[in-house]
């Protein structure tokens, strides 16, 4: 079952809208939006919803890792592409112009990428970021960061809230944990409004990680599957859509100004359970899962599970898919 809403604390005490002024976002029809990695994952999801919603939607993205096909059927809905990099503050400067919303999803999120080139890691998350920030200032634009609860690291506290100490175990989290220290100084010191999620482990249509892998395996072989790590290793996955909803509304709920929210379902599931899960969705029999053992890969976590009490609470959010019932959108799908 989905983590309950209990009565918060006064660790989840807030600014109320008098403090933080009156935001007029409250609904983005007809609004100009912007949304770097726009042809990536979640950003393509996000996109699809946004114009479904009356929002005018510009994608900012470098194709590293989005994909046209992604977004290619909603050019048609009045979606805008721009090709470039945040990287560079003169074409994101561009791209933002007079905009009232930056979803900033771009960047480079594989841990074992960061581990092996921690320089170029920096570069794309925390310059890219500094951009927006700046593109930002100057476009008055209210900020949605999304950041990842690799920030954590390895809690001992489970399920973690947002008040937990941040200590990264690879660069990837580090870098996102730099780039939310810089959100908190271009509030502080700018007026910037900018709201800060932390997603835990996001799947769905088109989706890459584990659950691609295990799939693309067993359909190379539905006879075997062979699965990094111990099989111990546990994930609080969040389905896309859940994860696009939680963004939107932080866009719309005005008091979440300067706040972190942890987005997970408050559940967790072991690769082995994940790996059995899928078999039987797939109705495959006879299938061999082993496990190569010890770390699945460097900066890789233990186990991720949400705290989600506070993003319930403020943003009026709840997560409505079950990890079975995704899983099974996901293999339904073919997007994998």
């Amino acid at each position: 079952m989905l983590l309950v809403l209990e009565s918060l604390s006064n660790e989840y005490a807030h600014k109320s809208p008098s403090q933080l002024g009156e935001l007029p976002l409250k609904t983005l029809k007809e609004k100009e939006v912007v949304v770097t990695g726009g042809a990536g994952f979640i950003g393509s999801n996000l996109c699809r919803t946004l114009l479904e919603q009356g929002a005018k939607v510009t994608v900012f993205d470098n194709l590293y890792s989005g994909k046209m096909e992604f977004i290619n059927d909603l050019l048609d809905k009045g979606l805008k592409f721009v090709k470039g990099d945040i990287r560079d503050p003169t074409e994101i400067e561009q791209a933002t112009k007079n905009c009232d919303v930056i979803f900033h999803l771009a960047a480079q999120t594989s841990v074992p990428f960061s581990m092996d080139n921690p320089k170029e890691d920096c570069e794309m998350n925390v310059v890219g970021t500094l951009n927006v920030l700046e593109a930002a200032k100057k476009a008055k634009a209210r900020v949605v960061f999304t950041s990842s609860c690799a920030v954590y690291g390895n809690p001992k506290q489970r399920p973690t809230p947002e008040t937990y100490p941040t200590e990264p175990i690879a660069f990837y989290g580090l870098t996102k944990l730099i780039c939310e220290q810089y959100c908190n100084f271009y509030q502080e010191n700018y007026g910037l409004e900018i709201v800060r999620i932390r997603p835990f482990n996001v799947y769905g249509p088109n989706c890459h990680g584990a659950l691609y892998d295990f799939l693309k395996k067993l359909q190379k072989n539905p006879k075997k599957l062979e699965v990094l790590g111990t099989g111990k290793q546990s994930r609080d996955f969040i389905y896309i859509s859940d994860m696009v909803d939680a963004l939107i509304k932080a866009a719309t709920t005005p008091e979440a100004a300067g706040e972190a929210f942890n987005i997970g379902t408050g559940t967790t599931t072991s690769v082995s359970e994940v790996a059995k899960i899928m078999v039987d969705i797939l109705g495959l029999e006879d299938v061999d899962i082993y496990f190569t053992g010890g770390e699945a890969w460097a900066g890789d976590m233990d186990i991720t599970l949400a705290d989600n009490r506070k993003a319930m609470k403020m943003l009026n959010w709840t997560p409505k898919i079950s990890f079975r019932e995704g899983l099974t959108k996901l293999i339904t799908s073919k997007k994998y």
